[in-house]
This record gives C-alpha cells, structure tokens and sequence, in this order.
C-alpha cells in the first residue's frame, strides 16, 4: 500500500467517483474522498457540516474531540460524524496520522426505480452478498447513521481491506460506478455496526477505553531500552505465551510487538531532536536504538528525511 503514490496518481479517478448513485430507494451524492498525510503538527477547530464525514485512519494517531469528550484515535480505529455535530481535530507531530476520509450525503428518491442500470461491474459485485442491498429499506438503514454515537472504533468489521481494494481497484482502471458500488458497501457495513448497537448484539465498544491488554504492552515498550526486545519476557510477564501475544497484538493493532517499538522510539525521537544541543548520535541512544544507523534508516523510511533534515526543518519552521 503505496499511500504517497496513490495520493499523487490516484486524484483523477478520485474525482471521478465523487457523484451519485441510486440504491433502492435512496440516492448517496459521494461529496469527496481524500487520503490524508498530515506530516507534522497542527489543529483543525470546532466546526461542522452538513454531509456524513468517515475518518480511517491506517497508521500513527491523532485526536479529536466530540462536543466535549476527546477521543485519541489510533492506526485501525475509525470514526463517523453525521452531519451538524460539532467535532474538532489536533494532529501529533510526533506520530502523524496518515488515513482516508470519505464524505458523502443522501436523499429518498420517488419509489424504487435506480437511476442507473447494473453493468458489467454490478455484475462483478453481486457475487460479494455485501454489495447487494439487504430487503429492508436501503434509505432506513442509511438513517440510522444520523446517530452514530461519538467516539473511536476498532476495525472489526473489515473496512481496512474495503478501503485498500477501492484504491488498487481505482489504480487499476475500474469504472466510477463499479466504485461506488464498493463505496456503498462501506456504507452497509457502518449501518450494520449501527443495527448492532441498537439491538444489543456484539459490536466493538468504542476505542477510548483502550483494551488493557494494549495498554500494558505499551508500558512495557515506553520503559525498554535495551538493544534487542526480548518479546518471551514481555510475554511472561503478561503471563501468556510469546506465540499467543504476538497473534493477539496484531490481531487489535495491525502491528508487531517490534513495529510499535520502534514506532514509539521514532515518536520520542521526534522530541529529542527538537533539542539542539544533543547529536545525532546521542538522540539515537536515548531513544533506545542500538546504532546512528539503524536509527536513521528507520527514521528516514518513517518520516521520509532524515533526523538531519528533520531537526533543521523544525527550527526554520519554528524560527
């Protein structure tokens, strides 16, 4: 998943699924579709809209607060706001967010008829049971959006895949409609994990209580500073086996136990190199990497220049 690539090469084809589509008895206008890298620190302040705004975001963290609750939202967790709540966003420096955000809006239209006919790609959809609208009203099931609770999610429900194939089907050449057809099916799985929620059924809880599971592993990875992690001993001392905690964690973060290592190394990296009268070298050590090295190939592939680069952009940005 080339993100940088896609945001450069894919604007044409964006631009064309923006538009409309009937379904059923509804219409969905696809108002517009961005991938986002935000790259470094800033604010986006209270506001809203009047269309339905979905954030996903695939690697990093960034906040957002709902009314008067903030929620931190991290890699594979998105969120929902329906139109006219009042939301605010703040984008970490340290570990930028990189995501998608879609938005779109919806009308009942008279009876059933669709305003576009299956094609080709339609074809090639129905074989997917989620590209097909359920019986019930396609227009109900898009109103229960309207009350989408505040809040992050955990991605249990399989959007990341949803997100990606759009965007390698989009490089590949696929027509608008086809997709926004898998656009709909994005929208039946959010009015899904919204019946969930309405009837009791097991759904993931919103994502500010962070799983404990998580939390303690983080901990442990904040306090190392050794050369090597020795995952068995953070193991043992969750009191599980190195094979079932490595399965547990990528299965909730999308991540190896190593990957967020150094994700959080790079995070307080980012800090220590707005102190200038530490080297280079010397940020590496007390970031927790073994070598100037390793430290600045990993930098440079996270964040695209190297700590050099970095810590001169900061103060002329600063300055």
């Amino acid at each position: 998943m080339d993100l940088k690539k896609w945001r450069n090469e894919l604007v044409p084809a964006l631009n064309k699924i923006c538009g409309e589509i009937a379904v059923g008895d509804a219409v969905v206008d696809w108002v517009d579709i961005v991938i986002e890298q935000t790259g470094g620190s800033g604010k986006c302040p209270p506001h809203a809209h009047t269309w339905y705004e979905f954030n996903y975001v695939l690697s990093g963290r960034m906040q957002t607060r709902f009314i008067d609750q903030d929620v931190m939202v991290y890699a594979d967790e998105f969120f929902l706001i329906p139109p006219g709540m009042t939301h605010a966003h703040d984008y970490s420096r340290e570990d930028p967010h990189e995501g998608i955000c879609l938005r779109w809006r919806f009308r009942p239209i008279p009876g059933a008829a669709e305003e576009e006919t299956a094609t080709e790609a339609a074809d090639d959809l129905a074989e997917n049971s989620a590209a097909k609208p359920a019986n019930d009203s396609f227009l109900l099931r898009l109103n229960r959006l309207k009350d989408w609770p505040p809040g992050a999610y955990r991605d249990d429900y399989g959007i990341r895949s949803l997100l990606i194939q759009l965007f390698a089907e989009a490089e590949h050449g696929r027509s608008p409609f086809y997709l926004r057809l898998l656009l709909v099916q994005l929208l039946e799985v959010l009015s899904g994990v919204t019946a969930a929620h309405e009837t009791g059924a097991s759904a993931s809880e919103p994502a500010q209580a962070r799983d404990a599971l998580l939390r303690k592993v983080e901990v442990y990875l904040e306090d190392f500073r050794g050369e090597r992690l020795n995952v068995e001993a953070l193991a043992a001392s969750l009191h599980m086996s190195y094979g079932h905690l490595s399965r547990v964690y990528k299965q909730k973060t999308g991540r190896t136990l190593i990957e967020e290592m150094n994700r959080i190394r790079l995070a307080k990296a980012c800090e220590l190199l707005q102190q200038p009268s530490l080297l280079i070298k010397e940020v590496a050590e007390q970031a927790g990497f073994p070598d100037i090295y390793y430290f600045s190939k990993a930098f440079k592939k996270k964040y695209g220049v190297s700590p050099l680069t970095y810590r001169k952009q900061h103060f002329n940005r600063s300055g």
